[in-house]
Order: C-alpha cells, then sequence, then structure tokens
C-alpha cells in the first residue's frame, strides 16, 4: 500500500540519456520516492537495506552511479530534495546520497 506522504505534479527529471515528466511522490513510511508517469512508476529512490542502512524520517537515499549518475544533482537544482550526506556503499565503494525530500 503507497501511503503518499507528499507529491508533486508536473515534474520533468532529466536522466541524461532520456527526460520523464510526472507526478513525484513521496512515501515516507517505506522511505521511497517515485515518479509516477503515463507509462508508471519510476523508482526514483533506491533501498539500501542490504548494508544495514535505513534514512531518517523525511529522507531517502538515491545512488549516484548507472542510470541515476547527475539525477541527485538534477533533483537538487530544482528544489526537490537537499542532500543531507553522501554515503560510499558496495564492493565497488559508489557513492549513494542521502536527500532530504523537500517537495
Amino acid at each position: 500500500m503507497l501511503i503518499t506522504s507528499a507529491e508533486k505534479p508536473d515534474v520533468t527529471i532529466d536522466f541524461g540519456f532520456v527526460t520523464i515528466f510526472g507526478t513525484l511522490i513521496h512515501d515516507d513510511v517505506e522511505r521511497a520516492l517515485f515518479l509516477l508517469t503515463e507509462e508508471g512508476y519510476e523508482h526514483i529512490s533506491t533501498n539500501l537495506s542490504a548494508y544495514d542502512l535505513e534514512p531518517s524520517p523525511g529522507n531517502v537515499f538515491i545512488k549516484g552511479w548507472s542510470e541515476h549518475t547527475g539525477l541527485t544533482t538534477n533533483l537538487v537544482e530544482q528544489g526537490l530534495v537537499r542532500i543531507v550526506s553522501s554515503l560510499s556503499v558496495g564492493p565497488f565503494s559508489a557513492t549513494a546520497y542521502e536527500v532530504e525530500v523537500t517537495l
């Protein structure tokens, strides 16, 4: 069950290789951030519980690698999130960001 803590319609997110448009939804219970598009849900946040990491209330994790490279900066520039901290995770010490959702 999706519990919406906040949502913002008419958001455009640039992934570098594709730009998508929809409603940004923050589910604080699940510590999740999604973009609801005409095609369904696009996951913006990532779950790092495999590394025993849980974001603080009001926050989510966003990975900084692969298709999400530059995504956090894009969201910050739009005033949708604020970076709280950066973390090195996984066997390759990839960067993930804990962000406060500021919709």
